[in-house]
């Protein structure tokens, strides 16, 4: 292999499948390891929750430290999905198969499997949740899907 080929490495439609089964059922582990050990939510709605923030905003009292401890929430929501909307996405693209449809069959796939991991938070003895996770999970999993579809438009080559 010459130093300006690319090296393309296959991974068959069932190693991905595979590898979707066992990123589901780890993060469904990560939450039964820490159920029952949840952080102290702030009081009050999502809503509540944004009106204040943009109430300390307009007074000049927001600090990047509450920024931070409000936002990071929904930023570990899209990320811990993302990972699933990829291997969805990849698992479910097929060439004759229009590219809408892998994304919405992605997208539904990861609202139903967000929704399902919401509901049950719910029955747990601490539960920690709110729609708005279930939200921000559903927008990790589409990212996933973009990330999925924009693999063979990217090459990365690390020069030496």
């Amino acid at each position: 292999m010459g130093k300006g080929a690319v090296r393309v490495i296959r991974v068959p439609k069932g190693v991905t499948v595979a590898l979707l089964v066992l990123v589901s059922v780890a993060m469904i582990a990560f939450y039964v390891v820490l159920s029952g050990r949840a952080y102290v939510r702030p009081k009050g709605s999502s809503e509540e929750l944004v009106m204040r923030v943009v109430s300390d905003e307009q007074k000049g009292t927001l600090t990047f430290t509450t920024a931070l401890a409000i936002l990071w929430p929904v930023a570990a929501n899209v990320l811990f999905f993302m990972p699933w909307g990829f291997l969805a996405f990849v698992a479910l693209d097929a060439p004759g198969r229009p590219r809408l449809r892998t994304y919405a069959v992605t997208l539904a796939g990861g609202i139903v499997f967000a929704a399902a991991i919401e509901i049950w938070q719910t029955f747990l003895p601490a539960p920690v949740t709110t729609g708005s996770d279930a939200i921000a999970n559903a927008a990790g999993a589409l990212a996933g899907a973009l990330a999925g579809h924009l693999r063979k438009q990217v090459r990365i080559r690390f020069e030496s």
